[in-house]
């Protein structure tokens, strides 16, 4: 009986995610004139370059402090918030909500403000926390941006792309992007001049995101998010094959230009930072991973996997391979790596 209510609380405690990853103490990033002192728990810290950190214990009672300086002092106390990581219990199903037991009993369930700012009231002689917090968007805010790297995209085919962002909350944006192919397919084949089709191609992103759930900067000019992310490419366009061929005892080479119809299914989780540049400006750096769902045909395709042998161009992989239906088709690992520039109405 005890090793089974040892072994019980052990998977409830590894199944526990606040409980397991949050530390003891959490950071918390103070924002005030250079030369305040800030005192937590009898001990006194001194802001520099106008920031500073310090480190709370998790508490379910609010953070008091003391802001100072040589002629003022106030105290100051803030309420706790609930650690965003209590929600990763949400992903693991087969605990079926046990997590959240233990995490409810622990102190490492709560945290507090990532930055705080305080400022002084040359009026009232006192030190105040603005009510105006820089830099975080709000709800009905409204983005407008494009991907410049997709417009220069060598590995795929280049596209221009226009989307928006709009916040439905204070913290919650939804986003939809489109993107069409404006110029040639880069490296059309050894037959660049034999056109079967136009080349045409179409992509569409949609994206959720939760802002400041996290604070991986610790920058007050940064907005932070956790998003997932749906993208739909569509591609269609000329390549070209070179493949052996026997019939009887007789071999010989064939060329043939192939239409490849590419659809690219892309499903991300994803980490970015939005960036002001002036007031209306930003930049958006992101970084996901995911899976890649592709989709490959080529309609009245000559060629044969079951008789006919594929010739790499000087006996190196081809990558034209890759838009040959069913030889490079499937599920695959994606990892996204870039960043979109936009503008702020």
């Amino acid at each position: 009986m005890r090793k089974l209510c040892f072994l019980l609380s052990l998977f409830l405690l590894l199944n526990s995610c606040a409980t397991v990853l949050n530390k003891k103490t959490t950071k918390v990033k103070i924002h005030a004139p250079h030369g305040t002192k800030v005192s937590l728990n009898g001990k006194t810290h001194f802001v520099k370059n106008e920031s500073i950190k310090i480190f709370p214990k998790r508490s379910k009672d609010s953070l008091r402090l003391i802001v100072s300086n040589d002629s003022i002092s106030n105290n100051f106390a803030l309420r706790k918030k609930t650690s965003g990581t209590i929600a990763l219990n949400l992903f693991l199903p087969y605990t079926f909500g046990a997590g959240f037991l233990v995490d409810l009993t622990n102190h490492k369930r709560f945290t507090y403000k990532k930055n705080l700012y305080f400022d002084i009231d040359s009026i009232n002689n006192r030190f105040y926390m603005p009510r105006k917090k820089p830099l975080l968007f709000k709800k009905n805010d409204v983005f407008i941006y494009t991907t410049p790297l997709k417009a220069i995209d060598i590995f795929s085919q280049p596209m221009l792309t226009i989307g928006a962002e709009y916040f439905f909350t204070n913290k919650m944006s939804f986003s939809a992007e489109y993107g069409t192919v404006y110029t040639k397919r880069l490296g059309s084949g050894r037959n660049p001049k034999l056109q079967l089709v136009e080349d045409k191609g179409r992509a569409f992103r949609y994206e959720l995101k939760y802002y400041n759930l996290i604070s991986i900067s610790n920058n007050p000019r940064v907005n932070e998010y956790i998003g997932v992310e749906a993208r739909f490419l569509r591609y269609q366009f000329n390549d070209d094959i070179r493949f052996s061929r026997k019939i009887d005892d007789i071999r010989y080479t064939v060329d043939e230009t192939l239409v490849v119809q590419k659809s690219i299914d892309i499903f991300n989780i994803k980490y970015g930072l939005n960036y002001p540049i002036g007031k209306r400006l930003y930049i958006d750096l992101y970084s996901g991973f995911g899976i890649r769902i592709r989709t490959l045909k080529n309609p009245n395709r000559n060629y044969n996997p079951d008789t006919d042998f594929l010739l790499d161009e000087d006996s190196h992989y081809d990558f034209r391979r890759n838009n040959i239906e069913g030889i490079n088709e499937g599920n695959d690992f994606n990892f996204s790596l870039g960043f979109k520039f936009g503008y702020k109405f």
